[in-house]
């Protein structure tokens, strides 16, 4: 059923391809002006999720009516066009035109730069974080789009990841034998670093992993894990608060170079940002309220862990070897991986972020 389902998805991606280039021939064309530019917009969380309810569906009506209507947004939930590691391929190929991607997944592309702010214990949160990377970005990542063929609406970051753990985690040496979610190939490392059994998991199979005992621990955000309810099988919460996820938002080339130039300047000056700031507006709101809402649920069933701090620098101590491993991978991909890191870590100290290596 799930094959067909996945099937199906994707025939109405093809066709919804179909359909858009249509419209915007037509769009293009003095004589059909009247119909709307189809944007299709391919989201891989539920429709439950906070940022789909707070960020994509407000985004959208947004669009419409900035636009005047010219431009109409076709907002796809659950993953119905594609999983949340297609969405780099999906968006260049033009299954759908707008995309959110996780960087973690994108380790071995040039999106490997921005995987600077997914460093252990480096940024403190979604406000903070965004503005870090964005100045960072600004100086050292800005050709990473055109790099991969694609438009960038905008970077950001999640709050701080935590555990949802199946049993509970209250010392550094409880993590030992954990079956723990690892985002992307940077994180592999990380999980091994805590003496965790590091496993690859897309946060779409996590809740059945958890149930089965595929996984012991789901790496996650507090505001995103209130969509999946990671909580349910997971019902111990630890706050590592470390690290964030960055993530991105992309637009299909074709679909953006095709749009006539006042569209284009709303989307680069109005639209883009729009959207990226929403996202980072909702993470920080959420992110604060979900560890209280949390609590509430699995109230009888576990509980929130805190570590005390000399129990937490447990954790920290033992990372900085990928810190020193990011320059050494920058560097060997022909880039300026000490320059890259001293701007890092001058740009986190401007922001008031002391930098823990």
């Amino acid at each position: 059923m799930r094959k067909f389902d996945r099937f199906s998805g994707r025939l109405s991606a093809i066709l919804a391809g179909v359909i858009s280039t249509v419209f915007f021939a037509a769009a293009s064309n003095p004589a059909g002006a009247a119909e709307p530019i189809q944007l299709e917009f391919g989201n891989w969380l539920p429709s439950t999720h906070p940022q789909s309810v707070n960020s994509f569906e407000p985004w959208k009506k947004l669009v419409e009516e900035k636009t005047k209507g010219r431009i109409k947004v076709n907002l796809y939930h659950g993953g119905t066009l594609g999983t949340s590691r297609a969405v780099l391929n999906d968006v260049k190929g033009g299954v759908y035109h707008l995309g959110l991607m996780v960087s973690a997944y994108y380790f071995d592309t040039p999106i490997f730069k921005i995987t600077i702010g997914e460093l252990p214990f480096a940024l403190p949160g979604p406000v903070v974080g965004s503005k870090i990377l964005a100045e960072w970005t600004q100086k050292h990542a800005n050709d990473i789009w055109d790099k991969i063929g694609v438009k960038s609406l905008g970077v950001f970051c999640t709050d701080a990841y935590n555990l949802f753990s199946t049993k509970p985690i209250r010392r550094f040496e409880d993590m030992k034998g954990v079956k723990l979610r690892a985002a992307g190939k940077a994180w592999v490392q990380v999980a091994k670093d805590w003496g965790a059994v590091p496993t690859p998991m897309q946060p779409e199979e996590a809740y059945t992993a958890l149930e089965r005992g595929t996984l012991t621990a789901m790496h996650y955000s507090p505001a995103g894990a209130l969509g999946w309810k990671y909580f349910e099988p997971a019902p111990y919460l630890i706050r590592i608060d470390s690290p964030v996820v960055v993530g991105g938002l992309l637009l299909n080339k074709a679909f953006y170079d095709k749009l006539p130039p006042d569209l284009k300047k709303m989307f680069d000056e109005e639209l883009g940002p729009a959207l990226s700031n929403m996202m980072i507006q909702i993470y920080d709101k959420v992110g604060k309220d979900a560890i209280d809402h949390i609590a509430n649920a699995v109230k009888g069933k576990g509980e929130i862990i805190t570590f005390s701090a000399e129990e937490r620098a447990k954790f920290i101590k033992v990372t900085q070897p990928e810190w020193d491993n990011w320059v050494k991978e920058a560097n060997k991909r022909g880039f300026q991986g000490d320059v890259m890191m001293a701007d890092f870590k001058a740009i986190m100290r401007k922001h008031g972020v002391t930098p823990p290596f």
